[in-house]
């Protein structure tokens, strides 16, 4: 059903529309090398796009530390630190969308060359958005998402000093 609804959605249009966004975000010389090393698919992209939503996850458990603290160590205490310690992972950072749409980014990159090899059968970055959105939402994510990219990210800055 994966496959079904992205090959539905990855059509030569959404192809340009993918290629436009990246080439945007990353420049054209970058995304020219990314586009003519297929051979390692989307694996480096789907891993870097776990690594951010980590960060990120992370970032939480450290606010839910400096707020909450230790456990004490009588039975309501630990209850009502419990219940503290998932509230503080709860709070919103500053921030934190970005770790999201860059990963969302990176997922439909990597599906990008994967429908570009034309073997979503392996494709990480699919797999990984399906569960991450749900089945019922992959489409919606793989067209709207797209979106997401010029509203939320900047385009990195190169360092152009020798």
């Amino acid at each position: 059903m994966i496959i079904t609804i992205a090959v539905d959605v990855t059509t030569d249009g959404w192809k340009s529309v993918v290629a436009k966004r990246a080439c945007d975000l990353l420049g054209s010389a970058l995304w020219g090398e990314v586009q003519t090393a297929r051979d390692s698919g989307c694996a480096p992209l789907a891993a870097a796009a776990r690594k951010l939503l980590e960060a990120r996850d992370q970032a939480h458990a450290l606010v839910a530390e400096i707020l909450v603290g230790e456990s004490p160590q009588d039975r309501a205490g630990r209850w009502l630190w419990g219940l503290l310690r998932e509230y503080a992972k709860k709070i919103p950072i500053p921030g934190e969308q970005v770790y999201e749409a860059s990963a969302q980014a990176l997922r439909i990159m990597g599906i990008y060359l994967c429908t570009v090899t034309g073997d979503l059968t392996r494709c990480e970055c699919l797999a990984d958005l399906a569960e991450a959105t749900g089945k019922d939402k992959l489409e919606d994510v793989l067209t709207t998402g797209l979106d997401d990219w010029a509203d939320k990210l900047a385009a990195p800055t190169l360092d152009k000093t020798p």
